[in-house]
């Protein structure tokens, strides 16, 4: 959406107390000037005796007020609402000439303040860069900028929902405790200062009670406006148990196989990886696979205007999903797979390219790991030395500190088993066999490209035609088009909720690696900006977190085992010198880590330091294996996002003491929470570094507005960590209490200075008052950098990729490397099975079906549901702006009209959806857009549910929750991922739910205001 062709139009009507003037998006002096005091003046002045600010508040008017342009700028009245403003100024541009009234003569005199900032959209993880204009203090207008590189000023309907988060009614400005029962929304504001002791008391108590494994930490992308604070607080207590509305259900997979593949980036959209097919600059991309990639849902304001470009430039498009997406609808190719049958799809296009021999057959060859001959026991590749143990690997380090393994391959040139070292190709002293099985010290063992060969031989077009449900001629002109030409896979999250999710990511990953589009232009597999390049052998550290420095644990791929030994044992005496015991520390944060429930089964979930879900809501509810009594929620709703809602609320019941952080109270407030800390909408909140990168560019997020108390989550944090330390006598009593400072701060000035650093400036208090002039931007031309694995390094080797082998690995070593020991989470301890045993994850893509699919017959549940995204909403957000609910007030639920005419149901019908775990119901949408027998409906919740107005209340997740009908009872091997697409359920007729608003008129409650101090309370029922 175009804000400047009429799309914050409606906005403006709604909250511009003046005519418009104009857009002021001018680069003059007055233009470039930041906020003035306005606001702060305004609910000082109508404070009248509210309770002093406490240390949050005193943190954020520092903020505030260091990004003043006009320090001295005199007070502004006090309003409690934009009404009073119209009427003060004389200037409601809806109001008529009878409108007109007496003034002070000063102030009718005097003009109006506009003033225009710079900074950028937090209401999705793009970061889109937007101008924000404000009249006397107020925030009226948000329009894109059109420097945007991708944006080019677009912004989407989630951006301009932010004027109605900021300045709802329902924004809590000041910490509230609950007075009532759960669940009744009864509330009293508190200070900070009380909030935060209250918070510290019921923690510390829970720890000295049970033991720091008691306190919980909820994260996610469900509203959660950063991604470090929760792992900090795990970290800083030693509280392993942190569940998170995405996670293993949300890009963990594609973290950890851009990693382990790639030792860098990986093809995942919504991670803003996959941007080649963006370059407009220099445009080398002739096709992309949009592989279950709603990117014009996630990324509206910058992905779907982007899209279009891309299709102009004649990029030919394949698009893979079950639902006729905004980019189905545009594509050359749709695939309209049966949902999560794509492993099938992914096995019927590798055999397809194996078998027509469509491949890069010298990539393959000389820079991946599929011509490995792997040991059948263990089934790692061999290493030379395994074989031969008396081979000396030209390509060792004398200094023992880089390791570059030689393996072992079938040689084309002498016909026999041989050594493989790492080198150039044309100095490579063998032709290896990509394809093949050999005899090595008298067993057979076949080469990584062989077991993924076998693994899809059988999937001939035929096949999997008729078990994705899409035409064979079609499947093959799409897989064509892809071999055939600059290309590459974009993938969205959708197989992330499922089991298969592991299939999913290896195999789109493989294919492309298989095909060589990796590190060229035209290709999705791209690193960027020159920090990619390498002069010696490239490394990576899980996540690039410090715990090989600060507790040596963890294994640094690209350096020796030995190198790693000693990295582990310097951390170890550095601890010693602190006056600590350093191994027994070493061994409290490696236990800590291992105590996450389900990770024994499930070992790559310590990528994000989270467990499985069932095991956590057993442990809630028995008490086993430890006793969890306090909850830190710092996400969003995860009763909208998560399975088996009714279970967790049963589960959550058993808490001693819940504290929920947001914005805005969700159904996790009202259902559960003891304490709500209130937190800055992204208007409100100025940081450096919890910023995305939109393409090339990285834009400071300033404070415009600030309203009440509302804080900084990454003040709040380090504030309660402090606090909970002096409720147990010392930072001794945690884990480890100086590791709370990654990322997060305890003032304003403690993270200036890192701010300032990263940008390029000396003061980041004077950068903010003309942001847009520091903007970081990377040149395009720096920007794209190819072929880095290529560079040589200073030991006279191309650099390779920070992989094990130095190549790139469709073979997925790390995967059957992380199932036996945990590997390289622990180093130099081992996590193994629940039983002490080998876990065999699998290493290469693997047929596998969603334990409930459309296969066999079920007369009961006759249909396959699949979910998706729309452009309105992120994840659990936004459900309060009334704008949005007015386009989209309840989930449709989209059927073919085949379908519907047989149950008897018209566009705009009441369904309810069941499945064998729960039920729901949502607003028929037909369509030809699914296909008979298949199903798509979002996730929803209703905020109104527990509006002041309701005669029957309720926490608002009951009526419309996808998740109710979800799985987690079977969940992906390797990363816990549950089901929470991909299964059956039936479909009736049914009445509307009571309680939820669909009519425009009655979402008036939601309609902002101009919050004072005092005005808060009113929302809440007996505050």
């Amino acid at each position: 959406m175009d804000a400047h062709a009429g799309g914050s139009g409606v906005f403006e009507r709604a909250y511009s107390p003046h005519a418009s003037r104009g857009r002021g998006r001018n680069r003059g002096e007055e233009d470039r000037m930041t906020k003035t005091n306005a606001t702060r003046a305004r609910d000082a002045a109508s404070a009248q005796g509210a309770r002093k600010r406490t240390a949050p508040a005193q943190a954020n008017a520092a903020s505030a007020q260091g990004n003043a342009s006009a320090h001295d700028a005199p007070e502004q009245p006090a309003y409690r609402n934009l009404a009073d403003i119209a009427d003060a100024t004389q200037a409601w541009e809806l109001s008529g000439p009878a409108a007109l009234r007496d003034a002070d003569e000063a102030y009718a005199s005097s003009g109006t303040d506009v003033r225009m900032h710079h900074t950028c959209c937090h209401n999705c993880y793009n970061c889109c860069p937007v101008w924000v204009r404000t009249e006397d203090g107020v925030a009226v207008k948000i329009e894109g900028d059109l420097d945007g590189t991708l944006s080019k000023g677009a912004i989407c309907t989630k951006c301009l929902n932010q004027l109605h988060l900021v300045y709802s009614p329902r924004h809590v400005l000041h910490p509230m405790k609950r007075v009532g029962e759960r669940g009744t929304n009864e509330w009293e504001a508190i200070s900070w200062d009380e909030a935060l002791d209250l918070a510290a008391t019921q923690m510390a108590l829970a720890i000295r009670k049970y033991g720091p494994y008691s306190i919980m930490v909820g994260a996610g992308g469900g509203g959660t406006y950063g991604n470090v604070f929760q792992r900090v607080t795990q970290d800083a207590l030693g509280a392993p148990v942190c569940i998170s509305a995405g996670g293993c259900q949300c890009y963990l997979p594609a973290d950890c196989a851009g990693q382990w593949m790639h030792g860098g980036s990986n093809n995942r959209h919504e991670g803003n990886n996959a941007r080649e097919m963006w370059n407009a600059w220099h445009p080398t991309m002739e096709c992309v696979v949009l592989w279950g990639a709603q990117t014009s849902a996630s990324g509206a304001g910058y992905a779907a205007r982007a899209n279009a470009d891309m299709r102009e430039r004649g990029v030919k498009t394949i698009v893979v999903d079950p639902y006729l997406t905004e980019e189905a609808a545009k594509a050359d190719i749709w695939l309209p797979v049966r949902p999560m049958s794509d492993i099938a799809m992914l096995l019927g296009w590798f055999h397809y390219i194996i078998a027509n021999k469509l491949y890069d057959e010298q990539f393959c060859k000389y820079w991946t790991n599929y011509p490995f001959l792997i040991d059948p026991d263990t089934r790692l590749p061999l290493k030379a030395e395994e074989v031969w143990p008396d081979y000396v690997n030209p390509a060792a380090d004398p200094n023992d500190v880089y390791d570059t393994p030689a393996y072992v391959c079938f040689d084309a040139r002498t016909n026999s088993v041989q050594p493989f070292p790492f080198s150039l190709p044309k100095d490579s002293p063998v032709d290896p066999v990509v394809f093949c099985e050999a005899e090595v010290n008298g067993r057979l063992c076949k080469t990584g490209g062989q077991i993924q060969w076998e693994a899809c031989q059988e999937w001939t077009l035929e096949k999997t035609a008729q078990v994705t449900w899409v035409d064979a001629d079609t499947i093959e002109r799409a897989v064509k088009l892809y071999a055939t030409t600059l290309s590459g896979i974009g993938t969205g999250q959708f197989a992330d909720m499922s089991e298969l999710s592991s299939n999913f990511i290896f195999g789109t990953m493989a294919l492309d690696i298989l095909c060589g589009k990796v590190d060229k232009p035209g290709v999705v597999l791209t690193e960027q900006k020159p920090a990619s390049r390498h002069t010696t052998r490239p490394t990576l550290f899980w996540c690039d977190r410090p715990y090989q420095e600060t507790f040596g644990v963890g294994w640094t791929v690209g350096l020796t085992e030995n190198e790693n030994l000693r990295r582990s044992q310097a951390a170890v005496e550095r601890l010693n010198e602190q006056g600590v015991d350093g191994l027994a520390k070493q061994r409290q944060f490696v236990d800590y880590q291992m105590a996450r429930l389900g990770s024994d089964k499930h070992k790559a979930v310590h990528q994000w330091q989270l467990n499985e879900l069932a095991p956590v809501r057993r442990a809630l509810k028995t008490g086993e294996p430890y006793k969890i009594a306090v909850r830190w929620e710092q996400s969003g709703n995860k009763y909208c996002v998560m399975g088996h809602g009714e279970e967790w609320n049963e589960a959550y019941a058993t808490l001693d003491y819940c504290i929920h952080q947001q914005p805005h109270m969700t159904s996790t407030t009202i259902e559960d929470a003891d304490l709500f800390l209130p937190l800055q909408e992204w208007l409100e909140f100025e940081h450096g570094t919890e910023t995305v990168t939109q393409f090339n560019q990285t834009f400071m997020r300033k404070q415009i507005v600030h309203l009440g108390e509302t804080a900084d989550p990454f003040i709040v944090v380090t504030q309660l960590v402090d606090k909970v330390c002096e409720k147990l006598g010392g930072s001794d009593k945690i884990l480890y209490r100086d590791f709370q400072f990654n990322g997060t701060y305890r003032t304003k000035e403690d993270i200036y200075p890192v701010w300032a650093k990263l940008f390029g400036v000396d003061d980041w208090e004077q950068a903010v008052k003309h942001s847009e002039d520091h903007t970081l931007t990377v040149p395009i031309d720096e920007l794209y950098q190819f072929y880095q694995y290529l560079d040589i390094a200073d030991d006279g080797l191309p650099a390779g990729f920070a992989t094990l082998s130095r190549k790139c690995e469709p073979y997925v070593t790390m995967a059957v490397m992380n199932g036996h020991t945990g590997f390289p989470y622990h180093f130099p301890y081992e996590q193994t099975g629940p039983n002490g045993e080998w876990l065999e994850y699998d290493a290469v893509c693997t047929y596998k079906e969603q334990s409930e699919n459309m296969l066999q017959d079920d007369p009961d549940y006759p249909f396959y549901l699949t979910t998706g995204r729309i452009a309105h909403y992120h994840h659990s957000t936004l459900r309060n702006a009334p704008y949005s609910r007015e386009l989209i007030p309840v989930p449709d639920v989209r059927l073919n009209p085949r379908d519907a005419r047989e149950l008897g149901v018209a566009h705009g019908d009441w369904v309810e959806l069941s499945s064998r775990r729960g039920r729901t119901r949502g607003r028929a949408y037909l369509t030809e857009g699914v296909r008979p027998g298949v199903v798509m409906m979002e996730r929803f919740y209703f905020p109104e549910s527990y509006d002041k107005t309701q005669k029957n209340f309720s926490g608002g997740w009951r009526q419309c929750n996808v998740n109710l009908m979800a799985r987690d009872d079977v969940v992906n091997p390797t990363f816990a991922s549950a089901s929470w697409r991909g299964y059956r359920v039936n479909v009736r007729k049914a009445e509307k739910p009571e309680g939820i608003w669909t009519e425009p008129h009655e979402f008036e409650p939601f309609m902002p205001t101009l919050h004072t101090q005092d005005n808060t309370q009113e929302v809440f029922r007996h505050a």
